[in-house]
């Protein structure tokens, strides 16, 4: 179980100082797949699950459905956020720099749109693309809503990626540094783990 840990953690501090160094480095905004996080925090508690099970099975006494309530509490929120977080989320981006690159990847799909509050009707499609922006952190979400049109997604994404990379766009690094700072500290802490195995 200590080299899962170690495999998991150092795993993770490499995702998030790629990220991070990349959207720094580049000096551009990133997108990622928003399940990527859920398969993350998945491999995180997964020892944790099974540690509670096998601990009910070799139990001589039998603790009955409280031994299995924080487990499927554990899974229940997996599901809840794998449901939940469809889309993609941007990382570096402002309100602008977001919003531009949408519209300009439906455009370049002759996708007519209507932009309201935290949303933007697609009128040819007749669903809606729910957007949120966290600008102070430099971070947005997209996902259509009420759909279950995925190949609609992956359609948009070369364009935004497009907007990028054609329009000097300054990021929003705030969230780009906190990933940096936390793939170190958990290197450290993968770091301290293969140190305790090697004794």
């Amino acid at each position: 179980m200590s080299m899962y840990y170690l495999f998991v953690t150092a795993a993770m501090a490499i995702f998030f100082l790629f990220i991070g160094t990349k959207v720094i480095v580049s000096n551009k905004p990133l997108l990622i797949p928003s399940k990527i996080f859920i398969v993350l925090v998945l491999f995180a508690l997964l020892p944790k699950v099974i540690f509670i099970f096998k601990y009910q099975l070799s139990s001589p006494v039998d603790l009955g459905l409280i031994a299995y309530i924080s487990p499927l509490i554990t899974i229940a929120l997996i599901v809840f956020c794998w449901i939940q977080l469809k889309g993609y989320i941007a990382i570096g981006i402002s309100d602008d720099s977001f919003r531009n690159s949408l519209h300009y990847a439906l455009r370049k799909n002759s996708i007519e749109f209507e932009e309201q509050l935290s949303l933007i009707k697609l009128k040819d499609i007749k669903t809606d693309l729910q957007v949120s922006v966290q600008s102070w952190m430099g971070t947005g979400q997209f996902k259509l809503k009420n759909s279950k049109d995925s190949h609609l997604l992956a359609k948009l994404i070369p364009g935004i990626n497009e907007f990028f990379l054609a329009n000097t766009i300054k990021p929003n690094n705030t969230i780009s540094i906190f990933y940096v700072v936390l793939g170190l500290l958990m290197l450290i802490l993968a770091g301290s783990f293969y140190s305790s195995i090697q004794r």
